[in-house]
């Protein structure tokens, strides 16, 4: 296993940076939006453009890995995060709307390779351990939810004190992160690794429609990513609202990407020794669970549990359905882990562009509930497709 390690530590390292800016920037991203405009419709706005960027990042991703290299496409694409870092952090600086939403575009850029490298990980590596170097590339963004949110309470005062904004900190943290992580892939991968060769997709797989396998594995991974980001994203807001400080926004988004990650490596042992059906399915009752606990919105302490067991639903089907996707697209070679995550844009999209109108005419507790019956609607298509679709 060591030597399978080996041959992916580059990789590890640019999701730990990488995630620490990014994980960094949504923590106060709809708070920032409060900051440069009044307009409580816009509070959604830069992040559903961010998720816009990763969707466009997708894109921009599969054409480099395929003219160039899966380490060019990596590592350009971190580097044009640290880009949006900045043009955030200049947002805040010149009170411009435009600018941050500009800036949360080119940052969801850079995210889209966070997110590739799980399949990059899996690629370079023996089959039998495709799924735990998936589910260990999914476990560094711990280091995100652990340093990111957690920076950012830390040194918000003295932000405060030097630019005048106590949330600038954050787009500082996400530019170093995202250059940090386009270092490690540049300068760490070593000569003769697959990942200098240019993505051998074949031209005319990649751009087939996705069958009905295909289709029911991205509509899983979707709705999965839905529900949690429909409950994160309004959570700093309602959290801002009940007259809570950004230090507890900050422990409360830590607990949750805490949940969305640390347990990754287990998880991706245990899909390689059993399967991903059992994982899968417990992954939507706690998911289920994390929704209903939500639903006490005033409990400081629930909102801690609620977020991390919403994280760890997440992570357990994340990790599952994206085991399955790999195994697919390897098999077939085509690119369904791309299509399958730009599906995952739009969904997000959808939701983050929506937040500003939901949030303000139902409330955190309207979105719970909505988020209970998409989170039902999961489990119930889990337990009904997993023997199909799942291994």
């Amino acid at each position: 296993m060591s030597s399978e390690l080996k041959k992916i530590y580059n990789l590890l390292l640019s999701v730990g940076f990488s995630s620490i800016g990014f994980i960094a920037a949504i923590t106060v991203t709809t708070l920032a939006v409060r900051e440069v405009t009044t307009n409580p419709y816009l509070v959604g706005i830069p992040n559903a453009l961010g998720v816009g960027g990763a969707f466009i990042g997708t894109q921009i991703f599969e054409y480099l890995q395929n003219k160039y290299s899966r380490m060019s496409a990596l590592a350009y694409t971190f580097f044009t995060g640290g880009l949006g870092g900045i043009i955030c952090f200049l947002s805040l600086l010149a009170n411009s709307f435009n600018l941050l939403i500009l800036g949360a575009f080119i940052l969801g850029i850079g995210q889209s390779a966070t997110l590739q490298t799980r399949y990059a990980s899996s690629f370079l590596v023996k089959e039998k351990f495709r799924a735990t170097a998936l589910s260990l590339a999914v476990w560094f963004s711990v280091f995100g939810s652990v340093f990111g949110p957690r920076l950012v309470g830390q040194y918000s005062s003295n932000f405060e004190k030097i630019f005048g904004s106590e949330l600038i900190v954050a787009y500082f943290i996400a530019t170093i992160g995202f250059v940090l992580a386009g270092l490690s892939v540049l300068g760490l991968t070593k000569q003769g690794s697959a990942l200098k060769l240019p993505a051998a997709s074949n031209k005319t797989n990649s751009k087939s429609k996705l069958d009905k396998t295909a289709k029911q594995l991205t509509t899983l991974l979707v709705i999965n990513h839905f529900v949690m980001v429909i409950i994160m994203a309004s959570t700093p807001l309602h959290i801002q609202d009940i007259g809570e400080s950004i230090q507890v926004v900050g422990t409360i988004i830590s607990y949750h990407t805490l949940g969305m990650f640390v347990f990754s490596p287990i998880l991706g042992g245990i899909v390689d020794r059993i399967g991903s059906k059992k994982i899968s399915v417990a992954g939507g009752f706690i998911l289920l669970a994390s929704c209903i606990f939500a639903l006490n919105s005033k409990d400081i302490f629930l909102l801690h549990v609620s977020l991390f067991l919403l994280g760890l639903g997440w992570n357990f089907n994340f990790v599952s359905i994206s085991s399955e996707i790999s195994k697919y697209s390897i098999a077939k070679n085509t690119n369904l882990n791309i299509q399958s995550d730009s599906f995952v844009f739009v969904g997000s999209l959808i939701a983050q562009s929506s937040l500003g109108l939901t949030y303000t005419f139902i409330g955190f507790n309207g979105l719970v509930i909505f988020g209970i019956s998409c989170a039902v609607y999961l489990l119930f298509s889990l337990i009904k497709n997993s023997s199909k679709i799942l291994s």
